[in-house]
């Protein structure tokens, strides 16, 4: 499996390959609910004008592809270059799930983070995602705060934030 960043604001290639694999990722019944706030599914048009406006929003796209260069993840992150590295959002394709392929990705952000000089990451994780949050833990996140009732089911919202050491991630 490789990671690769795609840039859909300037590559339509990528943004061919990265639409539907997003829409059927994030859309997915096990992945939804800890995706969306309002619980609505994403429509193409919503997140097609994410992808064409991603560089002026500080987000960047990573897919985890694997041997026959399907899409089978995507992290979302956010970069403010005084402010932050945020894990923006993070699904893996729910025939994926359990063989590391979402430890790969946030391994791979963490990396690119590092790269770019920032001293912490960020990533904010529903409370009931309990799959999400051993894999954040297990990384060596901890949590910083929680906002409740931020779901449209009145899930809370649970912040996590890593240090980072100045050598390579060697899980990336």
């Amino acid at each position: 499996m490789v990671v690769r960043e795609f840039t859909p604001g300037s590559n339509r290639r990528d943004f061919e390959q990265l639409l539907p694999a997003f829409l059927a990722i994030w859309n997915a019944p096990d992945n939804l609910r800890f995706l969306s706030f309002s619980l609505r599914p994403f429509a193409p048009e919503l997140v097609g004008g994410w992808f064409e406006q991603h560089i002026a929003g500080g987000g960047r796209y990573f897919a985890a592809l694997d041997e026959n260069g399907a899409i089978v993840g995507i992290i979302v992150v956010r970069t403010d270059p005084i402010g932050m590295f945020e894990l923006f959002a993070m699904a893996v394709h729910p025939d994926a799930q359990g063989r590391g392929v979402g430890r790969q990705l946030v391994a791979h952000a963490v990396d690119v983070a590092r790269l770019q000089g920032f001293r912490c990451v960020e990533g904010a994780v529903f409370a009931d995602n309990a799959r999400m949050l051993r894999l954040l833990l297990s990384l060596g996140f901890q949590p910083v705060r929680m906002e409740h009732h931020r779901r449209a089911d009145g899930a809370d919202l649970v912040v996590l934030r890593a240090l980072l050491a100045d050598e390579p991630n060697s899980a990336g």
